[in-house]
């Protein structure tokens, strides 16, 4: 679920900024910004590449009186953190400040994804809200990462859904 969710902002992300700026080719990657070897991923050079930083269980949805059937495992709700970093050239340092710009652009117009707005196996209301990361968290970050920092913003994807029930839905759709 959490690919879908993922894929699907990115897609959208990507139509937005593929019509701001005009152009045809997709702009937005969702992959590692390093390899194993710790390289630089090729395919995200000149792009705005997304993947994950966090999971965490949300425990203020944990409550089994919104269970639906008190023998079923309870759901587990969790939220999300995504990064979009713009890695572009040492030429190119303003366009990465563009797309970064962008992302913000597109989620402060976007900020709730639905599956009326969202095509895709998203099932319910899904909100994301800017998260910020100190400093000193964005230090560590880059450094386990093992790049060096380039300009990027995080999100935090909230109150995503797990119930087994509607998982196995999902997963007889994709299978």
């Amino acid at each position: 679920m959490i690919d879908i969710i993922v894929k699907s902002i990115s897609e959208r992300l990507d139509e937005f900024i593929r019509g701001k700026l005009s152009v045809s080719e997709s702009k937005v990657v969702v992959s590692n910004l390093v390899d194993i070897s710790k390289s630089v991923n090729i395919e995200i050079e000149n792009k705005l590449a997304v993947f994950l930083l966090n999971i965490e269980e949300d425990k203020t949805a944990k409550n089994l009186k919104f269970q639906k059937n008190q023998t079923d495992p309870p759901r587990v709700t969790v939220n999300i953190y995504i990064m979009f970093a713009a890695y572009f050239n040492s030429s190119g340092y303003l366009d990465s400040l563009r797309y970064i710009s962008l992302v913000i652009e597109f989620f402060q117009a976007n900020n709730v994804f639905t599956p009326l707005n969202t095509p895709s196996e998203i099932d319910n209301m899904i909100h994301v809200e800017i998260y910020n990361v100190s400093i000193e968290e964005i230090n560590k970050l880059w450094a386990n990462i093992g790049t060096n920092y380039v300009p990027s913003v995080a999100y935090k994807i909230k109150q995503v859904v797990f119930d087994s029930n509607l998982l196995s839905g999902i997963t007889s759709r994709i299978g």
